[in-house]
């Protein structure tokens, strides 16, 4: 009886998405920093750039067809807060990051087979950061080859991330860094965390992205 009222008050469980489908996006290859030459990490640069607009073309019919916002019909932080109320209402509905096969995580992860649900966070990312590039043309997208970066094993190092040109570089840095993938992915990963759950991380970024806030250019 009482496990009969527990599922009388228990809110239902959200139905999963097949992710079987969608779009696989692998690099050449996978990891950042001293995983990668820099010659790996110019070829996965090159695969990357030669796939966004398809990617990002097949990444909007995926979002319409699942209720998302639309990426060519918003703008900036319209379109990032429409993306962080969807994914926070849908987010349970993909393959959860504990269910997975024992694996790397990100950036070290693959992303087809039953890592598919990687290769849908990273256009997600990707498609925060085209945002970002369309209400601020400082950013571009390019490989983090900072040495400092590098030697200090930074999960943006030798990847794709938003640069922008600063204003007054330093022997330490000339470029401003932006790795949207972190905070999509941290999301999958962590849920319940205060980040997702009770602010808004996503469109604060892109915000302060397009603003300048925070950023010497």
């Amino acid at each position: 009886m009482m496990n009969l009222i527990q599922r009388w008050f228990s809110p239902p469980r959200a139905t999963g998405w097949d992710l079987g489908d969608y779009p696989p996006f692998e690099l050449p290859h996978p990891g950042s920093g001293a995983v990668l030459s820099e010659s790996q990490a110019r070829q996965n640069w090159v695969y990357w750039q030669a796939t966004l607009a398809e990617r990002q073309r097949l990444l909007r019919d995926w979002l319409l067809a699942h209720h998302g916002p639309d990426p060519q019909a918003l703008q900036g932080t319209d379109y990032s807060k429409a993306l962080k109320a969807w994914a926070k209402a849908n987010f349970a509905k993909l393959p959860a990051f504990a269910s997975l096969p024992k694996h790397k995580p990100w950036p070290d992860c693959t992303r087809s087979g039953p890592f598919i649900v990687y290769s849908l966070l990273g256009d997600l990312a990707a498609s925060l950061g085209e945002a970002i590039i369309r209400g601020n043309g400082h950013w571009r997208w390019g490989l983090n080859l900072d040495a400092t970066d590098l030697a200090d094993d930074m999960a943006t190092s030798r990847r794709v991330v938003l640069l922008a040109d600063l204003k007054r570089p330093t022997p330490e840095a000339s470029e401003a860094v932006l790795d949207l993938e972190d905070i999509v992915f941290s999301a999958h990963r962590f849920p319940e965390s205060v980040d997702f759950i009770h602010l808004d991380k996503w469109s604060t970024t892109v915000g302060d992205a397009i603003a300048g806030r925070h950023y010497d250019f």
